[in-house]
């Protein structure tokens, strides 16, 4: 099933919106951000947009967060979509007139609970947090509730309660993330090949959300999965993992390989040059999030396909403070929109 194949992947069809993150509750949608090139929304044709941030009404809440402060419960700081997500929070929180404090986990579970109860304790206003794991905080998030502290996860869901240990949850669309990819994939080949998965890790909603789309969207008799490892969110890890799988199946029997980030596809693609291929040529890839790196490959050919998950989540979070403030109700979900690019419609300029 070895390519010799002109990557022509057009832009994808839209889907209906869905509640992220794995949740039964109904989603909101939030105003689509301004950096997308292509929505669920959009038609297919549309002309990338200049801006780099989600629009949002953050600018007209004023200094409505004076006298106010905002607690952050961040996972880690390992990835450049990790700091871009802290350093825009903390942004618009001070534009906004209010403190930020912020607690990073270094990818530790025990530790972030430990973070939410230590905001709890100092008296934040206001907490968000970006949940390392579905499971493992609930009692540190109920006892930020139960103390009036309004919570807002941000980009993770977890295995809990809307009222009881969060407020509101700001999350993309994670399955539909993955349909992108598959959808991408089964145009760039239609006769169908072999294809390796590249996991963050089976705790996470957004790891087994995305691998879901992605698998559920393909016909598993023309696309077998002949390799699935778990890359730990790092790029390091899945070039080991990757160098494992063509190791064991041979690269000439593996034609793409999916990772749920697009820090593993860099990771992923250091593994296949490694053994004398060529990404983008030999074996395609695909993945996640939409960084800088992922957009400069799509460019050059090495990369398929990157769908977006923005980090930009400060003008959302103020403007969901703003109403909590405001006594405005909230819904359980808000569903940010993304937007899939490709050779077609990448601009280099809108990764992060």
């Amino acid at each position: 099933m070895k390519k010799t194949i002109a990557i022509m992947t057009a832009a994808m069809m839209v889907m209906s919106l869905a509640a992220c993150g794995g949740s039964d509750q109904a989603a909101a949608t939030t105003a689509a951000p301004a950096a997308q090139a292509e929505t669920k929304a959009e038609a297919p044709d549309s002309e990338p947009a200049e801006a780099e941030e989600p629009a949002g009404d953050a600018a007209a809440t004023g200094n409505i967060l004076e006298g106010k402060t905002v607690g952050f419960a961040q996972t880690d700081s390992m990835s450049s979509w990790r700091t871009t997500e802290t350093d825009d929070i903390k942004k618009f929180v001070e534009e906004a007139g209010g403190q930020f404090i912020v607690k990073d986990a270094g990818g530790d579970i025990a530790t972030q609970e430990s973070d939410i109860r230590d905001l709890v304790a100092a008296g934040v206003d206001f907490l968000v947090v970006a949940p390392l794991e579905d499971n493992g905080l609930q009692g540190a998030l109920q006892e930020a509730m139960d103390n009036d502290i309004p919570v807002i996860l941000v980009d993770r869901a977890i295995a809990g309660e809307a009222g009881t240990h969060y407020t509101t949850a700001i999350m993309s669309d994670f399955v539909w993330e993955g349909e992108q990819c598959a959808k991408a994939l089964m145009e760039a080949l239609p006769d169908g090949g072999n294809v390796v998965i590249i996991n963050g890790g089976y705790d996470s909603s957004t790891s087994t959300d995305r691998q879901d789309g992605f698998v559920n969207a393909l016909d598993s008799a023309k696309y077998p999965i002949v390799g699935e490892q778990d890359g730990e969110w790092l790029m390091d890890k899945a070039q080991s993992v990757m160098e494992n799988i063509i190791q064991a199946q041979g690269g000439e029997n593996i034609d793409a390989v999916f990772c749920v980030t697009d820090d593993m596809v860099q990771g992923a693609m250091n593994a296949i040059e490694a053994a004398g291929l060529e990404p983008g040529v030999d074996i395609l890839t695909l993945g996640i999030d939409g960084t800088r790196a992922a957009f400069e490959d799509i460019e050059s050919g090495r990369q398929l396909a990157s769908c977006t998950c923005t980090p930009y989540f400060g003008s959302i979070v103020v403007e969901t403070i703003a109403k909590i403030i405001n006594g405005e109700e909230l819904p359980a979900n808000i569903t940010n929109e993304d937007t899939l690019y490709t050779k077609d419609n990448v601009v280099v300029e809108l990764g992060f």
